[in-house]
């Protein structure tokens, strides 16, 4: 899923993409081989992406703050929607003990975020165009 295009110039952020992208992936893999151990899969991805997207997005917050990056209210709005989202699916998902149409809405909802917000809210930060990504 992570491709080189994506990259916006800044190593730190760069890396903390891949690893999420990579996440995402390990999630998306898990669910698609019907792996038997699913939920626990599923458990850890939200134990990590609570504690690495917190930690992502403040290293991406203050690194938009130190080059006074005009977009960054609405960025960090973007941010605080996020967490608002991860932790509605959590709640979906624990309801539902993890049916498998509840974890495919989370992982689904966390693929087109993250690759929508890293090639259109996350290049913007450096000047750089978005993606237009294909729909097919």
């Amino acid at each position: 899923m992570w491709k080189d295009e994506y990259r916006i110039g800044v190593d730190v952020i760069d890396k903390q993409h891949q690893k999420l992208f990579e996440k995402t992936m390990e999630l998306e893999n898990s669910i698609n081989a019907g792996v038997d151990e699913m939920k626990q899969v599923i458990i850890e991805t939200i134990v990590f992406l609570k504690d690495y997207a917190l930690s992502h997005f403040s290293d991406e917050e203050n690194y938009a703050t130190s080059i006074d990056y005009a977009g960054f209210e609405g960025h960090q709005a973007q941010h605080k929607s996020f967490i608002q989202t991860l932790l509605k699916h959590e709640r979906e998902m624990k309801e539902s003990d993890f049916s498998e149409d509840s974890v495919r809405k989370f992982q689904q909802t966390l693929k087109v975020w993250l690759l929508f917000h890293v090639t259109n809210s996350d290049r913007k930060i450096v000047g750089k165009e978005p993606i237009v990504h294909d729909p097919a």
